[in-house]
């Protein structure tokens, strides 16, 4: 007997244990990574509440078996919609796509009018739902987002440029931790005199860890690089999210730097390996460099109707 329901308190750490149980199942990241599932709700989630968005918990919808939790739809941001399936039920794949396009969407104009537009991210490998969504009329995107992955297998010693010093091990200046962090991607805007509520809410996510918030000083006391990782002990895995390097620093190695200060400190507590997402080829070039290799690639699969 299989039903389906809404998110309810309590269903967090349940759908934690799920990922990881999936993990364990595929052996890698055919399904979000409970890390991600962590970093959305301590930050992306905080982060689209404050921009006017409502909380992506009414739009999380729970299959359950017999009790135990075998399939979880849900958005990350506006239209972007995940599922998370354990692959002995892959046949309920038909019913959560159409919960999505009834759920997951934003309004757009195009030139008939209003319409609804649904994203649905697909695992490039995964020929059945790839067929799946293109039956329901979904489209390929041109830009896909690589899942990358290496083994900590090797001794890491980050070789910074003369000027500049690893930090993170300590207390660190909220502010500048953030603007160092919000300017690598927004570096047209100017540096905020107060930090984000949904940063601050991210600090008390249960994998955030003040020695895996690790920055690269330069010797005038400027934040030049940064990467906070998430690291799940239960699965010994590490993963990046978000790495980025001011745009005063740009090409001077200390992003690939700031990364092989990270992988050492994840050895050093006995993680088995570390994960990154990386959108579009560019980026996937940089995390290359300091040593991962894709294992598939996510297209966004869209519909407008």
């Amino acid at each position: 007997m299989i039903r389906s329901r809404g998110y309810k308190e309590g269903d967090y750490k349940k759908i934690i244990d799920f990922l990881r149980e999936i993990y364990k199942i595929n052996k890698n990241q055919h399904c979000w990574l409970p890390s991600r599932w962590e970093y959305a709700e301590h930050l992306v989630n905080p982060l689209y509440i404050e921009r006017g968005y409502s909380s992506w918990e009414k739009f999380i919808r729970i299959w359950e078996a017999r009790g135990e939790i075998v399939a979880v739809a849900h958005k990350e941001d506006t239209c972007n919609a995940f599922l998370q399936v354990r692959p002995d039920y892959r046949n309920l794949e038909e019913e959560m796509i159409n919960w999505v396009e009834d759920n997951i969407y934003e309004v757009i104009e195009t030139e008939t009018g209003e319409e609804r537009k649904s994203v649905i991210w697909v695992n490039e490998s995964d020929s059945y739902r790839k067929n799946l969504v293109a039956d329901f009329g979904f489209e390929k995107g041109d830009t896909g987002c690589y899942l990358n992955m290496q083994k900590l297998d090797e001794e890491y010693r980050p070789d910074l440029p003369e000027g500049y010093s690893i930090g993170g091990d300590q207390e660190l200046n909220l502010l500048k931790r953030y603007n160092v962090i919000h300017k690598s991607f927004h570096p047209e805007s100017e540096d905020l005199k107060k930090v984000p509520g949904h940063f601050l809410k991210m600090l008390e996510a249960p994998m955030y860890r003040p020695d895996l918030d690790i920055v690269i000083e330069s010797k005038d006391g400027a934040f030049a690089s940064s990467c906070i990782i998430w690291y799940d002990q239960v699965l010994k895995i590490g993963m990046f999210e978000p790495v980025g390097t001011h745009p005063d620093y740009l090409r001077r190695g200390l992003g690939r730097e700031v990364i092989i200060e990270g992988l050492r400190r994840l050895k050093e507590l006995g993680a088995e390996r570390a994960y990154v997402e990386a959108y579009g080829d560019k980026r996937y070039g940089f995390y290359k460099s300091a040593g991962f290799e894709s294992q598939d690639i996510d297209y966004p699969f869209i519909k407008v109707k």
